[in-house]
């Protein structure tokens, strides 16, 4: 292939996955839009009424239904009550204050003091000495009784001061009381000054009071807080018929919250509510699909899956807008176990995993942002799905032995959040017999659903693979009559993959109908391939790119007839996937060698044109068949009869697929692979055990051979196995692959 076409290649490449990835985003922001238009509707019609708060109501109004709900506006008012209760929090007197008020008074009067000493100045300059003290405003009459006060008199004003201060400094004085402590500390002045003196000192004394105390701003909030926390949420109940208006009466905020809760009230569009529920609808939407096209290109690459997955979101969308606002207890119905199941068998259990739990957030915030509901709903959904492992095992009592423990998950959450209210044991009972209900009613859910989304988007389903389990299904018949031998090593194929995946938890009866029907294409020339060969391989006469491309075709072949036979998807997958992009090796080799014998270079084989079209498993399924596929042909070549030589072929094969990357998008882990690889070993122990010898056998012994007409396969495509000695056949055993 030369630069240009790889250029191109890479090219066409990119702009697929682009248009794939656009096509993607587009589906979600269609399926937000859709969401959206389904929340942003009450469907559910009940009769409404026309009030407007704070005028008399024109007719009497009736409750339609029972209710019992929290009233946000009477529990907000109860709090704020509360709050509004908790006396302020004031720091502790600080004497320091006192003190530092108290020396500041001193100060200025020993500058006044040197002020009244001067000889130099005047009387107008030493007053405006005395008015030029900061933070002291000094009246001119004040200042000129200052002045001329004797001695003796000034000795008594300082005093009388410098007494208010220190007594009135020492008591607790707030911010909003300073007014009032200014006022007394007028009224504190001996009533032995003279009116100068008496000027003097209720102009100067309250000039140097201060607040003592304040308030403590953290502590008085966290009271309040605290006593805030304390209001148990006003529950307000109404029974059915129970009469909430009567007419003329004057409509209260109360009322109204009444109503809006029964969902009396003519409400118009509202855009913000609308807007949220856009971005809840988009976030959801999005979470799920990121992991979509994360963990999920096989599906992504059928649009079928994506369809189904879109609808399914879309009913269950429906339905708990219609159970969020519908009437009692009816959202406690909502078969979240129902969604989690059918995402669990159609997809897988991770996937169903995140949807459940969005799903769960989607309907607590339809029911008025209730955590009992999400708790209540993730609860019975995971417990329903992470219990669901029988159902890969084709068990329909599975679904309702999964649908009674989402039942107990439903139950565990109701009382979790019911007991502590107090609430009448019939009520809480009713409750219980809802969860109860709806795990039920989710396992029927769910089997009806299967036969819908199998009928539908031909979804691979339980009883689908029941009925290709069967070895008498005409296609398998057919595989028998026209290819015995690739039929039995279907059968063994199947045997082996079947016993790893248990090990592994992987659903072992799809990967069990998916070996039997991985080498169907093999009945168009079935004498091409090595198991079905009595004598010499037609190999022989062909050119190798001959030979690669029959070998090659057997998987188009093969996919051509599970298409004509309407084969679910799933099991077509084992088709496309059981070689990967595998090359096949023998046929390679040999036309290296012969481009070497013709004097050509070898490197100028093409080696695309030995490689299989893939691709390569894309679910862990389709990787344990591959493996078991490779290990199943080479064991029946080479036929190890130790422990070790087991050991070695399982090892070297799984070795070799490993390093090509064969694997990397199965989502096999390492130690799935080790897992897997152990019970390879185990089933081959059972399979090629040693015969014990007995006596008088000799003869038997000795023509107890391994046939080696055309059984024994070459490290090649199927295998990959490395040219080791032990492992090799023998060269007069070269035959095209299985």
């Amino acid at each position: 292939m030369s630069d240009t076409d790889e250029t191109e290649r890479s090219i066409w490449q990119w702009l697929q996955k682009v248009a794939r990835g656009s096509f993607l985003w587009l589906f979600v922001i269609l399926l937000t839009l859709g969401m959206t238009l389904i929340l942003s509707f009450n469907l559910v019609a009940p009769s409404s009424v026309n009030v407007t708060l704070d005028q008399p109501a024109a007719n009497e109004i009736l409750a339609p239904r029972s209710l019992t709900y929290i009233s946000d506006l009477l529990t907000e008012q109860a709090r704020e009550q509360a709050a509004a209760s908790v006396t302020p929090i004031y720091t502790p007197l600080d004497l320091n204050i006192g003190r530092t008020q108290l020396g500041k008074a001193r100060a200025v009067f020993a500058f006044i003091e040197t002020v009244r000493a001067d000889t130099q100045a005047n009387e107008e300059t030493k007053l405006r000495y005395t008015q030029a003290i900061e933070d002291l405003t000094i009246e001119e009459t004040v200042g000129l009784n200052l002045l001329r006060l004797t001695q003796a008199d000034y000795e008594i004003a300082k005093d009388d001061i410098l007494g208010i201060i220190n007594e009135m400094m020492r008591q607790d004085i707030r911010e909003d009381q300073l007014s009032a402590a200014l006022r007394s500390a007028r009224r504190q002045a001996s009533l032995d000054l003279t009116p100068t003196q008496e000027n003097v000192v209720t102009n100067l004394a309250p000039q140097f009071i201060v607040a003592t105390v304040f308030l403590d701003e953290e502590a008085t909030a966290a009271a309040r807080d605290e006593a805030v926390s304390a209001v148990e949420p006003v529950v307000r109940s109404v029974t059915k018929d129970q009469r909430i208006i009567r007419t003329g009466d004057i409509i209260t905020e109360t009322e109204i919250e009444m109503l809006t809760q029964l969902g009396l009230m003519q409400q118009e569009l509202d855009w913000r509510g609308v807007g949220g529920l856009f971005i809840a609808s988009l976030l959801s939407v999005t979470l799920i699909f990121l992991y979509w096209h994360q963990y999920h290109s096989q599906q992504r690459a059928n649009g079928r899956y994506l369809i189904a997955l879109a609808l399914l979101l879309l009913i269950f969308t429906l339905a708990a807008r219609l159970m969020t606002t519908g009437a009692g207890f009816i959202v406690y119905w909502f078969p979240i176990g129902a969604l989690a199941m059918l995402m669990a068998v159609i997809f897988d259990s991770r996937f169903a995993m995140i949807t459940t739990i969005v799903m769960a957030g989607l309907v607590g915030y339809l029911s008025r942002n209730s955590l009992e509901i999400t708790i209540y709903m993730a609860a019975g959904g995971l417990l329903a799905l992470l219990t669901l492992r029988d159902a890969y095992a084709q068990r329909i009592n599975a679904f309702f032995r999964a649908g009674l423990l989402a039942a107990l998950g439903h139950i565990l959450a109701i009382l979790i959040f019911r007991l502590p209210q107090n609430l009448d044991i019939i009520e809480i009972l009713q409750l219980v017999l809802y969860g109860l209900g709806n795990g039920v009613a989710s396992s029927a859910l769910t089997l009806i659903g299967f036969f819908i989304m199998g009928g539908m988007f031909g979804v691979t389903t339980s009883l689908q693979l029941q009925e290709l389990s069967r070895l008498d299904h005409p296609l398998l018949q057919e595989l028998l009559r026209q290819a015995p031998g690739t039929y039995h090593h279907s059968i063994m194929v199947a045997n082996l993959a079947e016993q790893a995946a248990e090990k592994v938890k992987a659903n072992s009866t799809l990967i069990r109908v998916g070996a039997f029907y991985h080498d169907i294409g093999k009945m168009k020339r079935p004498e091409y391939f090595t198991e079905n060969q009595a004598g010499a391989s037609p190999h022989d006469t062909l050119e190798p790119t001959e030979s690669a491309a029959i070998i090659i075709s057997h998987v188009t072949d093969g996919l051509a007839m599970a298409r004509k036979h309407r084969l679910p998807d799933r099991i077509r997958d084992f088709i496309a996937e059981h070689h990967g992009e595998r090359v096949i090796k023998s046929f390679y080799m040999r036309a290296r060698e012969q481009a070497e014998q013709a004097g050509q270079d070898p490197d100028s084989v093409d080696i695309e044109m030995f490689r299989h079209v893939g691709p390569r498993p894309r679910s862990r399924e389709t990787g344990i068949v591959m493996l078991a596929d490779a290990i199943e042909a080479t064991s029946s070549a080479l036929r190890p009869n130790s422990e070790k030589a087991i050991e070695k072929l399982v090892s070297s094969i799984v070795s070799d697929h490993l390093s090509e990357g064969q694997l990397d998008n199965s989502g096999l882990t390492l130690g799935d692979v080790k897992m897997i690889q152990d019970s390879f070993v185990k089933t081959l122990k059972g399979r090629f055990h040693m015969r014990v010898k007995y006596p008088g056998n000799e003869v038997l012994a000795a023509n107890d051979e391994p046939a080696t007409t055309g059984e024994e396969t070459p490290p090649n495509e199927r295998s990959s196995l490395p040219q080791t000695a032990p492992l090799t056949p023998p060269v007069s055993q070269e035959a095209p692959t299985r």
